[in-house]
């Protein structure tokens, strides 16, 4: 990323120069370009390792300061980004780039993006823009810098955000956007509303998914935030009706059509059908694996704290659900081996965990909000119905 970074400060949206995606005007695509910042900030958060954000520093910073100048407009960045953004992509949405329902036909018939595109393009972008500022936040602390820089940088975006594309009450003055599932998971994901605005955005949320047939709908990044965004925001019965759906789109549904690796698309091969769109189809595709994470952290209950990174302090909250029956997990953390098992067993559920030494966890059981400390060592604690009725809805 930083031996491919344009002059300017943006960075390519593949790194290294390939087929595509690290050309003069391929940066600044929003949410890959964004890797710059946030490959860096996980890997700190799960190894606890600074070398790797005081090595990116300058780069990123130049990035920020490139991408704040001008509030991640997509029309300030089109001498960089060729007027295009992948943004989306691949989601079952309107607005979506790769299928063209980004566009529109004139009378004429030549084509062109829609107004409606540009102003989600600049939403999604803005929403990068902050979560980058509270990443270099967080690293700006690690390394020993002043971070308040970058915090009156989020708090600048999180305005901007509010007064640019929403009303009071938590809708999109895009009315396009309040059909959409990928644009309500980034306004919850970053803390945009609170009340009876955020109430209102969740709402449409759970009627978004239930017009869909508990189907999620949305591409490489509302996918990358969506099942843990449910989960923080009480909906977690919907994450779970995601991970256990097998129509299309579903994770399940490329399993039940022979997958055995992520794909690309979610229909990249259908048993009735044979291969999907054979241009861009990869079959060993990262973007949807990161279910995977949602799957650790929250159906085992083992997440890095970024406030003591590397799992020196680790967060076990699971969410448990009785269609699942059991989870069994080993996490070889820079800290030592974090477990978590738990299962239902008749009236009961069953838990049992173990921090390793070097560490502490912060524990909540099932619905709980309040967390306990537990120091090194293996625990075991047995919940009836009585006793937390949330584990046993």
């Amino acid at each position: 990323m930083r031996d491919t970074q344009h002059e300017l400060g943006g960075f390519p949206g593949v790194a290294p120069q390939a087929q595509y995606g690290a050309f003069p005007t391929d940066m600044n695509r929003l949410g890959w370009s964004d890797a710059g910042v946030i490959v860096p900030w996980v890997v700190w958060k799960q190894y606890g390792d600074t070398d790797i954000i005081s090595e990116n520093w300058e780069a990123m910073e130049k990035y920020l300061d490139h991408i704040s100048a001008t509030r991640y407009n997509h029309h300030a960045h089109v001498a960089e980004n060729g007027n295009y953004q992948w943004a989306d992509w691949l989601s079952y949405e309107p607005l979506e780039s790769c299928s063209g329902r980004k566009d529109y036909q004139d009378y004429q018939g030549n084509w062109h993006v829609r107004p409606e595109t540009y102003e989600y393009w600049n939403y999604l972008s803005g929403s990068y823009w902050l979560m980058d500022a509270e990443m270099m936040c967080d690293m700006a602390n690690a390394i020993g810098r002043d971070g308040s820089h970058y915090r009156k940088i989020a708090d600048e975006a999180r305005n901007y955000l509010r007064e640019t594309f929403f009303r009071a009450d938590g809708t999109f003055l895009t009315e396009i956007l309040n059909t959409m599932q990928t644009p309500a998971l980034f306004a919850l994901k970053n803390n945009l509303f609170e009340g009876k605005a955020k109430e209102n955005i969740i709402n449409r949320l759970r009627k978004n998914f239930a017009q869909h047939d508990n189907c999620l709908q949305t591409g490489f990044l509302g996918t990358s935030i969506l099942m843990p965004t449910l989960t923080e925001n009480g909906m977690s019965d919907i994450a779970y009706e995601l991970l256990f759906q097998r129509k299309n789109p579903s994770w399940l549904y490329s399993v039940d059509n022979g997958a055995t690796t992520i794909w690309e698309r979610w229909n990249s091969y259908m048993i009735e059908h044979g291969m999907g769109p054979q241009g861009m189809n990869s079959f060993n595709h990262y973007a949807y694996g990161c279910v995977g994470e949602w799957m650790w952290e929250t159906m085992a209950g083992i997440a890095s704290d970024s406030s003591a990174p590397g799992f020196r302090r680790i967060v076990m909250k699971p969410v448990p659900d009785r269609r699942l029956g059991f989870v069994k997990a080993e996490y070889s953390s820079a800290s030592g081996v974090v477990k978590s098992h738990w299962k239902y067993e008749g009236d009961k559920w069953i838990w049992n965990f173990t921090v390793p030494e070097g560490a502490v966890a912060d524990v909540a059981l099932p619905g709980d909000t309040a967390t306990k400390e537990y120091s090194p060592g293996s625990y075991s604690i047995v919940c009836n119905p009585s006793d937390n009725p949330e584990i046993f809805r």
